[in-house]
Order: C-alpha cells, then structure tokens, then sequence
C-alpha cells in the first residue's frame, strides 16, 4: 500500500486538473499532472453535459496515463464532489449507558456511530462524510478520547455532509465513463476535506482558520476551529461572475473580458496607473478600443470586496472573527488575481494568505506547476488518501502494542493500561462514499 501511486481528480466549474503523486518518506512526490477544459459543461460545480464532462475528465486521465510507468498496471482516482447542493450540519446522538460506574469501552463507540449512522441515512439519502468531532461522557468535559471514562451516558457529536442524490449519481455516471482500462475510479470527497489536507497546518485549524476556495463557478467556504471542521458552505460565486462585470462594465466580449481578467486584472485599483491602456481587437477587421487597467481593476476590486463580505459573514455564524488566530487563507484559481489577499484583509481586517499545495515533484518539468492555489484540490485529493492511511496503520500499531502490553487482544478498554488509540476506532467512522464501499481510504489495489 505505501507505494501506490493515486490521482487526485478535481473537477471544477472551467477545468479538470488531475495529478499523480505517492508518498516518499512521508513527503508528497507528484510525478505527472492534466488539464482539461470544462467551460459550459459544468454550471456552478453542477454537471449539465455529461458526455462532454466525461470526455473531459477522460482526457485528463490519458494525459497521466501517458506518463506513469507500469502500464499494465491498475490505478485509482480520488475525485471531489461540490456545488450549492452540499450541505454540512451537526447531528447530535445520545446512548445511556446501563453502568455508568464502568469504563466506556470501544464497543460502546462503535455502536454509538452505528446508531448515529442510521439516523441520519433514515433522512438522508446520500450521506457522503459523517465526521465525529467530539464525545461527552456524563457530565465530564468534550473529548476525543472517551474511551475509559465513566458517566451515565454518552454522546457523540457528528459533523455530516451531505449531497443531492442525483447530482451525486450523476457525477458518478461522467466518472464511469471516463475510467481507462487501467485506471479506475476510487474515493469521492467533499473538496473542501480534501483541500485542506495540503494547504492546512494542524496548528491553523486549532487557532481557528477559514479556507476559501474561489473557482470559477463556486466558492467554498470552511471554518476549522480546534482542529474540527466547524462549518461550511458553497457558494453560486465564483471568477465567471466577476467576468461578467468585466463584460458589461467594459462593453466587450465574454471572450475579451476572460482574457483582460487573467492577463491585466488586479485586485487594487490604487496600484494600477491611470494612463496604463490595453487595446482590445476590434470584430471583423474593425479597429481595436481602448481599455483602461485601472477601470478594470475597480471593476474586479468591487466584486472581491463582496465576496470577503460574505466570508465574514459566514464566519460570524459560527465565531467572533477575533478567534480566528490562523485567519484566512484563499485557494483556486480564483487566489491567483494579483493582490486579492491584500485585499481581503484591508477589506474585513483578518490576516490573511495565498494557500500553496506542500508537495514536490521529482519530475522537474512539473515542479513549478503544482506549486499553484488552483492545484490545491487535485494534490489534497492525493494527500488525504495517505493521511488515513496513515491513521490505519497507527491505529493498527497502536492496537497491537496495548495488546502485547496487557496480555489480550478483546482491546474493550478493560484490563488494560491504556484505552484503544482513537484512531483505531475512528479509521471505521469516517464515511466514504467510493463505488459501493463506506470504509474511508480503502483501495481495490
């Protein structure tokens, strides 16, 4: 298992990107990368042609298969799921206990998640990731650790994602499709879960941190406070709506407008000189216009000062925007505009950075090209997968150690020196949804 080589497939609103990377001594090596374009297959992260969607995603997956070695060989993909349709709530389970005098055991756990399971599939008809975030035993103090402590009852808190069945089979529909003969379909993630595993740092969603990925159809928002994910949102904006302002604001073509934004756009307007012109060609052999970068860059400043409006906003649902000592950090292609992260942070006053993917690549033609805030979700994709499996197999030493330690192998929490390392437990907890299996990080390789 630690050397598979995984893709990690991010399918947005006007690319697909794709990477294929493996762990080398716990380091991320990326050794080949796609791009397909996706504009007008896709509106807002939502499918609406799924033939051309699926020959998209298919292109990009030759564009790895022509650079991995072991042809014959099978790889999976990790793919990602968005669009306004996701929802993120908490779902609160509670289990008395019949003696509350005993020590809470993993058994107990289990068959709290069991239950909290149920319940929320019973209303729920496409539960992607169902997330503990913290146990209370009694009347003791939150935790991840209960196990080994005692109460009268206990209760588990689960953060759920949930999405739209039919987008969701819909989706997995475009991603059958595409699947090579030696290249198959794995994991599907919330991308903002995925994300996050490469451009987070565990003290940043400790101190508190708001990820926001701005793509060009959706924006995601996810708030992280004490290591959990506390809330999350998707958003109908993204860089197209802020082409469309260039359009109507500049009088010129969607077309003229994509290529001013990319080319010439800032997110400071102050920083642009009032006699800096670009010219525009003009339709059918007539003359070019002229086009001013600094009306240009109030057009786009406008814009990015309402979308850090609405982050704020969103982070006061959960916190005072004073407990966010990791403060913000911008990905997607949408983070690469000159300046925006100076402008989020003049606008609502939150420190913020440009998140860039902590992976190398041992292939050089590539290794400037990852290192890019619109890769960040592709490389997440990768990254998360070994992070559970790296839970796994700590859990499993960890459950083998106590084991050899007290002489048993029931590991229930009793008679032993040391509860279950959580982990063990948690590796079991974390749903997946992956082509017919829930066990999270689990490969047909």
């Amino acid at each position: 298992m630690r050397d598979n080589l995984i893709i990690g497939l991010d399918i947005g609103s006007s690319h697909v990107r794709a990477v294929a990377g493996r762990q080398n001594n716990g380091q991320l090596d990326i050794i080949a990368t796609g791009k397909s374009n996706t504009s007008g297959y896709l509106l807002h992260g939502n499918i609406v042609n799924i033939n051309k969607t699926s020959q998209a995603i298919s292109d990009v997956i030759s564009q790895i298969e022509t650079v991995i070695s072991g042809k014959n060989k099978d790889y999976y993909f990790s793919s990602n799921l968005s669009g306004n349709h996701i929802k993120v709530f908490l779902h609160t389970s509670t289990k008395q206990r019949k003696n509350p005098n005993d020590a809470v055991t993993e058994r107990e756990i289990l068959e709290l998640n069991e239950e909290a399971k149920k319940a929320i599939a019973d209303k729920n008809p496409c539960v992607l990731h169902r997330l503990p975030i913290g146990f209370r035993v009694g009347s003791l103090p939150e935790t991840m650790e209960p196990v080994g402590q005692i109460g009268d009852r206990i209760e588990g808190d689960f953060m759920v994602v949930t999405a739209s069945l039919d987008k969701f089979e819909l989706l997995k529909k475009a991603l059958r499709a595409a699947e090579s003969e030696h290249i198959k379909g794995g994991n599907l993630y919330f991308s903002p879960l995925a994300t996050s595993s490469t451009i987070l740092s565990a003290e940043e969603k400790q101190e508190g941190v708001v990820l926001v990925d701005i793509g060009s159809g959706t924006t995601e928002i996810s708030i992280y406070l004490k290591k959990r994910l506390s809330h999350a949102t998707v958003l109908n904006w993204g860089g197209d709506r802020i082409t469309e302002d260039i359009q109507i604001g500049l009088d010129i073509s969607p077309e003229h407008a994509e290529a001013l934004k990319i080319r010439f756009g800032s997110a400071l307007h102050k920083e642009i000189d009032i006699n800096e012109i670009v010219m525009i060609p003009g339709i059918a052999g007539r003359k070019p216009s002229p086009v001013s970068v600094k009306n240009l860059a109030i057009i786009i400043e406008e814009r990015i000062k309402e979308l850090a409006a609405i982050v704020l906003s969103e982070i006061s649902k959960v916190t005072d925007p004073a407990n966010l000592r990791g403060g913000i950090v911008l990905v997607g292609g949408g983070a690469q505009m000159p300046d925006i992260d100076e402008l989020f942070q003049r606008t609502i006053d939150i420190d913020t950075r440009i998140g860039l993917p902590k992976a190398d690549s041992s292939n050089p033609s590539i290794s400037d090209e990852i290192k890019d805030p619109s890769f960040a979700t592709a490389i997440g994709l990768v990254q998360v997968y070994f992070d559970q499996l790296n839970d796994v197999e700590e859990g499993e030493l960890a459950a083998t150690q106590e084991e050899q330690v007290s002489g048993n192998n029931t590991r229930t929490g009793s008679g032993s020196s040391k509860p279950p390392g959580i982990k063990s437990i948690f590796n079991r907890m974390v749903d997946t949804l992956m082509g017919g299996s829930e066990d999270a990080g689990e490969y047909d390789a």
